[in-house]
């Protein structure tokens, strides 16, 4: 049947329309426990065999590495180790783990349109390690990061500091606090403002893993 809405008026045509709801973003997950004590040796011992290099932050045009992403050391901004989980037979089993749990969590509180991973980095914040603040996505990146995923592997108790703290609010002054379990994992909108505090005693180590995905519309 042809129906001409304009004769059913304003109230007519409201009646008809389906309202879009939107669900508010979510600031920041967190999921409790989603390695078990022996995944999260396997998943040291990934990150411990890998070759270790300074922490580098950003994208700076006039220094490429040899992977052709620009970057540049800033201790000022970021003082810490990291090394590279590539994908292996080795660490096939992590790669599936991190897809699943992403896609899980993005379904339910992003719906994100996601399509791949970049190469896992394990991080190391030794006594006096730090990483300012800062967010995991720019203009100048050559992909789109969309969610940021932060994996503790270090027990609480044996490191001092070393709290994630994410500015939901603008103030940086009364951001959420985390300092998780081993094997719990971290997810947020990558272009949100985080922030490693300085490590005062022991060590904490951590995998942090990058969900990308096509521009923004």
């Amino acid at each position: 049947m042809n129906v001409n809405m304009q004769n059913f008026g304003i109230k007519g045509q409201q009646a008809l329309a389906i309202p879009n709801i939107f669900q508010p973003l979510e600031p920041g997950i967190s999921w409790e426990k989603a390695f078990n004590n022996e995944e999260i040796l396997d998943i040291i011992s990934l990150g411990e065999m890998a070759e270790f290099q300074q922490g580098v932050i950003g994208v700076n045009q006039d220094v490429i590495d040899s992977g052709n992403l620009p970057h540049r050391l800033a201790p000022e901004v970021r003082n810490s180790d990291v090394s590279w989980i590539i994908p292996s037979e080795q660490s096939e089993w992590l790669y599936h783990r991190m897809q699943n749990l992403c896609a899980k969590v993005n379904l339910d509180k992003f719906q994100f349109d996601l399509d791949k991973f970049e190469v896992f980095q394990y991080g190391k914040y030794k006594e006096g390690q730090f990483y300012n603040w800062h967010t995991d996505s720019g203009p100048t990146l050559p992909f789109h990061r969309k969610l940021s995923l932060m994996v503790a592997l270090t027990p609480p108790e044996e490191y001092d500091g070393g709290e994630i703290c994410v500015n939901t609010n603008g103030n940086p002054d009364e951001p959420l606090v985390f300092k998780m379990e081993p094997g719990s994992v971290l997810v947020i909108p990558s272009w949100v403002p985080h922030v490693v505090k300085p490590v005062t005693r022991g060590e904490r180590v951590s995998l942090v893993a990058w969900a990308t995905g096509p521009k923004f519309r």
